[in-house]
């Protein structure tokens, strides 16, 4: 029995063994969206009197776009947006200039000035995968060359702050998406994972999911069956001869009466519950989310 159950799990191993472990580097080319639209965003006009360094910006901002294959936006905000409401303001603005489920990053940087700056990094499509898993990485990385809370702001620190986070892109651009990898958004109740060599959002669960919890469950189930096998061998081992006959005295036993006596009596009793009696039943409540749209996007945000 335990070596069918060992060949069973050799044979399940080596098959996913010869599985590619790595997929091909993300698609390149744009799901839907309009590349051209990437652009810098200047909603606190920080370079309302210099158009010549705007435009630089705004024209670097397109060709790594172009690079990278995919929708680019720096968001510099003026406005004060709490938490929660910043990430669904990155994610639906996104989504209203690219797209639902295209490829792109959108980056809220918070330059409103004053205490409780929050910085955000929206990722989109196959971006979820490249730069979704490092938005912290990223966003700490640039943070250092950004004013920190109740500092004045100043035009050349976030000129050099955008310049340096297109220079950060270019650390993960050849990322590669493992096999096993996926993405939930819980604001949209979606998974994002590659089916096919294709980037694929679903409301149900990647394939591999199912395979892994199988293969969790085979390997605990044939360990406790090891276990039990060994403990119940081992208490079932008689150390001297198991022949009832060694019990008997052949000749010497002689059963002339028999008599059924009863030691004591059990009476068992159930109750019958009316229908007052009924069981409770459990409801759970889901809270709608603020998204205006339903796209799926691996969000961050990060205070400085």
């Amino acid at each position: 029995m335990i070596k069918r159950i060992a060949s069973f799990i050799s044979a399940i191993v080596l098959c996913i063994l010869i599985l590619p472990l790595e997929l091909p580097e993300a698609n390149a080319e744009m799901l839907t969206g309009y590349p051209r639209e990437s652009a810098l965003i200047d909603e606190a006009g920080i370079y309302e009197n210099d158009t010549a360094t705007f435009e630089e910006l705004d024209s670097l901002i397109k060709a790594k776009a172009d690079e990278l294959g995919m929708n680019l936006i720096v968001f510099l905000a003026g406005t004060k947006r709490s938490d929660d409401a910043t990430i669904v303001f990155a994610d639906d603005s996104y989504d209203e200039i690219f797209g639902e489920n295209t490829n792109g990053i959108f980056y809220y940087m918070d330059t409103s000035g004053g205490y409780g700056l929050y910085d955000v990094l929206s990722t989109s499509g196959t971006a979820v995968f490249n730069y979704g898993k490092h938005k912290y990485d990223i966003l700490d990385a640039v943070a250092a060359y950004l004013p920190a809370s109740g500092e004045p702001v100043y035009e050349s620190d976030i000129t050099y702050a955008v310049k340096y986070y297109l220079d950060v892109l270019d650390r993960y651009k050849n990322d590669k998406t493992g096999f096993f990898d996926y993405d939930y958004d819980n604001n949209s109740d979606t998974y994002a994972y590659y089916q096919n060599g294709k980037y694929t959002v679903s409301k149900h669960k990647p394939w591999f999911m199912y395979l892994e919890n199988f293969l969790h469950s085979i390997g605990i189930g044939t360990i406790i069956a090891v276990i039990i096998y060994f403990v119940n061998k081992r208490a079932y081992t008689f150390k001297v001869s198991a022949d009832p006959k060694i019990y008997v005295a052949n000749k010497q036993t002689v059963f002339r009466i028999k008599n059924d006596i009863f030691l004591r009596t059990d009476t068992s009793r159930s109750r019958i519950s009316s229908s007052s009696s009924s069981s409770r039943s459990h409801s759970s409540h889901h809270s709608s989310s603020h998204h205006s749209h339903s796209g799926h996007h691996s969000s961050g945000g990060r205070h400085r």
